[in-house]
């Protein structure tokens, strides 16, 4: 009973129609990293392996992430003008809809690009298909699947990979700008973030120019 009870916690959601906050009617109530409930926003990023820069940027007023991979997705690579060859998600985008898109995705680009999305915790009943170096069952489901090959060594390998890309990034951006926006109103808010995200970019560029010309002198 406590852990159904702890699930049913995290999982808690305040519905949108029950909310009201008069200096911002947009906000939501939203469980925050110190276990605290605020007003807030949620600020999505997708960002470059190489040098930290954000290509990618939305921000809602919805607290599950899940519903915000396909518009990321299409964000980037309309951004991009391609599709990135690998992409490493935690389990807040996890869900059986998202992972059957992104594998009609990856049957698609015929190898050109691959996801890798935390699965977190498996439901009861579900389990990781033993052997990893075998066949996966045919019976196996997508979220099954994808824990499975997380499970291999080259999938924590790449996995591992997305603390060192997007962790840093909003550490630097929260050390920098704080963890809230100051702008009222989904829209200016939003606009905000953007304004943030390409801040932050400027200050990459300014760091690799800077280096360069050290080299060259």
């Amino acid at each position: 009973m406590a852990v159904k009870g702890e699930e049913a916690a995290t999982g808690a959601q305040v519905k949108p129609t029950a909310q009201r906050n008069f200096t911002d009617p947009d906000s939501r109530i939203m469980k925050t990293a110190d276990g605290s409930y605020h007003y807030s926003y949620t600020g999505q990023a997708v960002v470059d392996e190489d040098q930290q820069v954000i290509v990618a940027t939305d921000l809602n007023n919805t607290a599950v992430d899940v519903q915000q991979l396909g518009p990321m997705i299409e964000n980037t690579t309309e951004t991009l003008g391609r599709m990135p060859a690998q992409w490493t998600i935690d389990a807040g985008y996890c869900s059986a809809g998202n992972l059957e898109h992104v594998r009609e995705i990856e049957t698609g680009s015929d190898g050109g690009t691959e996801f890798f999305i935390a699965t977190g915790r498996l439901k009861h009943g579900e389990k990781v298909p033993d052997t990893p170096r075998g066949r996966i069952p045919k019976n196996a489901t997508a979220k099954e699947r994808m824990a499975r090959k997380l499970t291999t060594k080259r999938g924590q390998a790449v996995y591992a990979r997305r603390k060192a890309i997007v962790e840093p990034v909003f550490g630097q951006i929260q050390t920098r700008q704080g963890k809230h926006v100051l702008l009222r109103g989904l829209e200016q808010a939003r606009q905000e973030w953007n304004l943030i995200a390409g801040c932050h970019n400027l200050l990459k560029l300014f760091t690799v120019r800077t280096a360069a010309a050290t080299a060259g002198t």
